[in-house]
């Protein structure tokens, strides 16, 4: 029994009854953060200092992403919104350039150096630049994928894989015996399982257990072309303050870092985010400012995701994807479900599952 309906949730329980599991799927039918997530696949965008190993666990995930997207596709019948575009990583401000070569800095340290360059270099990678970029990076492994795509790919996988989706919202973990044997939804109905999946995005550690899981809300903005304003960028574009992802007639623009539980899409957090697109991308002005919309990304300990399974009653934890939820589908998906189906998870997986143990000692 998997409760959530997001990626994580919805990839777990396609790997799982694709393996022989019976599997059912509890979808309060609240659209999960994936819905306004631009979708980006980067884990060379934004390295963080002292986090080598999950830098590179977000590596093996965007490696993975092909193929995964590739099975989706075979399994679902369906596009999975998988796109191949590559990024830029761009200083567009005087305080950026620090920022960025630090990253760089970082990349190199660890093995996966990456040229700097100066801004007319970069510009003939993306001519969609402005001219306030003065240098930066071309990363042409980095990827996106559309999530509204990918959200109704894994639905349809998951229905020809046999996955029963029960609508309803777990107010609680049922055990027996001090281990759990399945949920009790909020209108009363319990669902029994012999194995207890938490994918519930942000709402996971209002479930109790082992995992404290917070929201962090961001807000998104999509552009859309018109025709006298064509999409002016081909490649992601990425910079410490803002991050725009082309994918067909439409630029996604975002996104606020937000310790806030609320989807108020509010006039700063719009403000700033435009100002900071049309600062790196100018031609961003004229196109039809099309969708406005803000998610809660679930958060766990030192941003760590939490993907292991809980000792004391057997509830595996699947969340806790923070800025990358999507790139890490393809690891979360292997992972959760070998747990799910009582295997041992891959060992690659030891830095999830200690956002488990970490988030244990803590709680």
């Amino acid at each position: 029994m998997v409760a959530g309906a997001g990626p994580w949730g919805l990839g777990i329980a396609w790997r799982a009854a694709a393996a022989g599991a019976s599997v059912v799927v509890v979808d309060d039918g609240v659209q999960p953060a994936a819905w306004v997530a631009a979708g980006m696949l980067g884990p060379w965008s934004e390295p963080t200092e002292g986090e080598e190993e999950m830098h590179r666990l977000l590596v093996r995930s965007a490696r993975a992403w092909p193929g995964f997207a590739a099975e989706v596709v075979s399994a679902a019948g369906r596009d999975a919104g998988y796109v191949v575009s590559g990024a830029v990583l761009a200083a567009a401000r005087p305080e950026h350039r620090a920022v960025v070569r630090h990253r760089l800095g970082l990349l190199e340290g660890w093995g996966d150096g990456v040229e700097w360059l100066d801004g007319s270099a970069l510009r003939e990678i993306e001519p969609g630049l402005g001219p306030a970029v003065s240098g930066g990076a071309s990363l042409p492994d980095e990827h996106q994928v559309e999530p509204r795509a990918l959200l109704a790919a894994l639905r349809a996988a998951c229905a020809q894989a046999g996955v029963t989706v029960v609508p309803g919202r777990v107010a609680a973990v049922r055990r027996a015996g001090g281990r759990a044997s399945g949920v009790e939804l909020e209108d009363g109905l319990a669902v029994e399982a012999g194995r207890v999946v938490i994918a519930a995005g942000w709402r996971s550690g209002s479930l109790g257990g082992a995992v404290a899981i917070r929201p962090v809300k961001g807000q998104i903005l999509r552009a859309r072309a018109t025709s006298e304003a064509p999409v002016p960028i081909r490649r992601v574009v990425r910079t410490p303050s803002v991050y725009l992802a082309p994918r067909g007639d439409e630029v996604v623009i975002g996104a606020t870092m937000e310790e806030r539980g609320d989807r108020l899409v509010t006039v700063r957090g719009v403000h700033g985010l435009l100002d900071e697109a049309l600062r790196v991308v100018p031609g961003l002005a004229e196109m039809e400012l099309a969708e406005l919309a803000a998610g809660l990304r679930p958060t766990g300990h030192r941003g760590l995701p939490a993907i292991g399974t809980d000792p004391a009653d057997g509830v595996v934890w699947a969340t806790g994807g923070y800025r990358h939820g999507l790139l890490l589908l393809p690891v979360a998906s292997e992972a959760g479900a070998a747990l799910a189906l009582g295997r041992p998870a891959p060992a690659w997986a030891e830095i999830a599952a200690a956002g488990v143990a970490t988030t244990s000692a803590s709680a």
